[in-house]
Formats: C-alpha cells, sequence, structure tokens
C-alpha cells in the first residue's frame, strides 16, 4: 500500500470507529492507537454571534469522553470525502470534507464541513498527530 492511501485508511477508520447506532460500544483502545500520542490535538472551530473565533481544542481521553456521551444517546454516521492528501517523507497532511447522519441509510445531512488532519510516520505507521475541522453553516 503506497503513503497516501494508508494515510487515507487512518482517517477512514477514524471516522468508521466514531460512527454507529446510539449506545452501541465503540472500539476506543483502537481509536486510540489512530494517535501519535495521547496529547494529540483535536480541534474543533466556529464563530460565536459576535462573529469571533472560538476553538474547542481536546486531547484524545476528553475527545472520547465527550464524544462517548453524545453516543450514548444518538445515532451518528459521519464518513470523509474530496481527500486531498499530501506527503512529504514522514508527515503527511490532509484535507477531508465531512458528512454526517443519523442513520447510515438516511439522505438527509445533519452535519457537514471541513476537517484538516496532520499525520507523522513513527518509523512502523501513520499516526494522527493533530485535526482541526469547521462545520459548514
Amino acid at each position: 500500500m503506497d503513503n497516501e492511501r494508508e494515510v487515507q485508511y487512518v482517517i477512514d477508520r477514524f471516522y468508521e470507529i466514531i460512527s454507529g447506532n446510539a449506545n452501541e460500544e465503540r472500539p476506543w483502545n483502537a481509536f486510540r492507537t489512530l494517535f501519535f500520542s495521547g496529547d494529540s490535538s483535536l480541534a474543533s472551530m466556529k464563530y460565536n454571534t459576535e462573529k469571533e473565533c472560538i476553538t474547542k481544542r481536546a486531547d484524545v481521553e476528553s475527545y472520547i469522553i465527550g464524544l462517548n456521551s453524545f453516543l450514548k444517546s444518538n445515532d451518528f454516521y459521519e464518513y470523509g470525502f474530496n481527500y486531498e492528501i499530501k506527503v512529504f517523507g514522514s508527515i503527511a497532511n490532509v484535507y477531508s470534507e465531512y458528512a454526517a447522519k443519523r442513520k447510515k441509510e438516511d439522505i438527509s445531512i445533519i452535519k457537514q464541513g471541513i476537517n484538516l488532519v496532520q499525520l507523522i510516520h513513527n518509523g512502523q505507521a501513520w499516526k494522527i498527530h493533530s485535526m482541526l475541522w469547521q462545520d459548514q453553516g
């Protein structure tokens, strides 16, 4: 498998793990292995009513705790598309659009946006170093 496909596999696996039916146990240990370290940064960005940029940063564990709380009572399926992957040596940058639905078979989308992901090859595999995303709208 070439670098770009390996990188895309990591991002697709991220989306796959967080997707599922309400109260469905997610494989969080497998999720943790996608990251370079426990303090890898995951951050959402949005604007408040005063048009000020607000970011909400989490490390891997706090992201899991927050998302797991939501997933216990909500069906949620997110997937990526329109990937732009750039690899240089042991670093990679991914631009990915994403969309989410309540049910896998739903036509209606509940949210969509852009995900920017930076990865590092640790000598054995590609790992997520940081993520920044913004919902559209």
